[in-house]
């Protein structure tokens, strides 16, 4: 009989569903149970939880206090680089706790390495949907505005004379403003804005088809699906030079990094003369990705728990705990006067 699996995600993953393909992978061995927690509600949460054995966190964890109740208990956790705390005492915990880490990124792996937390890194790759088409003299570009990645941060990569068009979907994440071009660089490089809050699946995919170049949308990422689904269609990707798209884009032909410090433009050779290449290296990617995936529930089930017991740890530990309930109590006070 399987066992229950505590399968918790953030809320607005209900919509975009970025974990599925780890669903599929844990169903065939758990009945999955999904648990949706937003900040509002995430001490709340883990009065749903504590009486399961098993558990899974994409992202992010509930707050460490909370996750002392399911010390002992089997725990993994994707954590994602783009928002992820580096700070000695939190990783002190995670190892206390004996939390296994999934790894999408170099860095996050660095980071478990250097803990000594039990980890697994992994590269995610998509099955392959290729549009094979002719060398161009001139490239579609599409470039999805989110948040810290802006227009004027990387077309001065590029020759305007080797651009045809560029799809621009201005819908930033909640919270931020949308990206501002001028007038005479919407003429010169023959930009068409979409201003919605949400494409359909079907007209994304669309537009990503008839685009030579893909544009990555933030500096950093946990993993990174946007980019990664252009990459399966064979497309050039430009990106901030950071995780996790430093580790899939190890050369010029599949892409071009950039930054502060590299005042190189994009070669229109690269994109054109290397698509089966990239093509090739997506293929690669997804037969790798095909079979090590299954790794996953070997380290889930069959990693023992034996987590350092040092008295220094559980005396940080406790401390923050003893810090965060003084503050409770103190609100609790002062709310009665």
């Amino acid at each position: 009989m399987k066992k229950r699996l505590a399968f918790i995600d953030h809320n607005f993953h209900q919509k975009s569903r970025s974990a599925d393909f780890l669903r599929e992978i844990f169903k065939d061995h758990f009945i999955i149970d999904n648990l949706w927690w937003s900040l509002k509600d995430q001490h709340n949460l883990i009065e749903l939880v504590k009486n399961y054995d098993n558990f899974f966190f994409f992202q992010s964890l509930l707050p460490l206090d909370d996750m002392l109740l399911l010390k002992n208990k089997n725990v993994m956790w994707a954590p994602m680089y783009d928002n992820l705390s580096q700070h000695n005492s939190y990783w002190k915990k995670i190892k206390y706790l004996d939390i296994k880490i999934l790894s999408f990124s170099s860095p996050v792996k660095r980071l478990a390495l250097k803990y000594k937390c039990k980890y697994l890194s992994l590269k995610y790759s998509m099955k392959n949907s290729v549009t094979r088409t002719p060398q161009k003299k001139k490239i579609n570009i599409f470039f999805w505005f989110r948040s810290n990645v802006k227009f004027y941060d990387w077309i001065n990569k590029f020759d305007s004379k080797i651009i045809k068009k560029i799809t621009f979907f201005n819908c930033p994440d909640p919270g931020r403003r949308h990206d501002v071009i001028n007038r005479r660089d919407i003429k010169k490089f023959n930009i068409k804005i979409i201003k919605k809050s949400f494409l359909p699946k079907k007209e994304y995919l669309n537009l990503l088809r008839d685009c030579d170049v893909f544009v990555c949308p933030r500096k950093q990422e946990g993993i990174g699906m946007s980019f990664l689904e252009a990459m399966s269609m064979g497309k050039y990707i430009i990106s901030h030079n950071d995780a996790t798209m430093k580790d899939y884009i190890l050369d010029r032909r599949i892409g071009f990094l950039f930054d502060r410090n590299n005042s190189d433009k994009v070669n229109i050779k690269d994109i054109s003369k290397y698509k089966e290449y990239r093509i090739k290296t997506a293929k690669k990617m997804y037969k790798n990705w095909s079979q090590n995936k299954k790794n996953i529930i070997k380290f889930f089930i069959n990693t023992t728990n034996n987590s350092d017991k040092n008295i220094f740890t559980e005396l940080l530990f406790f401390s923050d705990f003893y810090l965060r309930l003084k503050q409770i109590f103190k609100n609790l006070i002062f709310r009665n006067f």
